[in-house]
């Protein structure tokens, strides 16, 4: 849910923080950490799933290992406005790849935790065009039931 610098949410902003989160699916979190592993040779940084993409380094290092160079500057430290530019980057990177727009999560989905279920559909989607664009890396097996991903 919201990050812990902020308000409680309350009434409306409540409901439909429940409710994403009641979307949340374990096992496809798992298979998308287990993929971008196989991907990258390394594990995401120690940590929950959405804390260890957070700052997005992991994530630019996974588009670079598919599009080499996707992603020039890949800050690993700093305040938050930086390390921010990283999903930014991230974001840019897929759609000049070729994910579809649709398929992108929202840099606040990640940074403040509100929609990590976007966050996964947006690591399937990478696989996905990966693999239609002739990439012979690992992918992540499609057999999550699409409705789990709905977000």
């Amino acid at each position: 849910m919201a990050d812990t610098n902020r308000a409680a949410l309350s009434g409306i902003a409540y409901d439909i923080a429940k409710k994403v989160d009641k979307n949340r699916d374990p096992e496809a979190e798992t298979k998308a950490v287990a993929w971008m592993t196989e991907v990258l040779g390394k594990a995401p940084p120690a940590g929950t799933y959405e804390d260890s993409l957070k700052n997005g380094a992991y994530l630019c290092e996974l588009i670079n290992a598919i599009a080499p160079n996707s992603v020039k500057k890949i800050h690993q430290k700093g305040q938050a406005f930086t390390v921010m530019q990283n999903i930014e980057a991230f974001q840019k990177a897929l759609v000049a790849y070729g994910v579809p727009a649709e398929d992108l999560f929202q840099t606040v989905d990640l940074w403040e935790k509100r929609n990590i279920p976007a966050v996964t559909k947006t690591i399937y989607a990478l696989s996905r065009t990966a693999a239609w664009k002739g990439w012979k890396g690992p992918t992540i097996p499609w057999e999550v039931p699409p409705a789990k991903m709905d977000i």
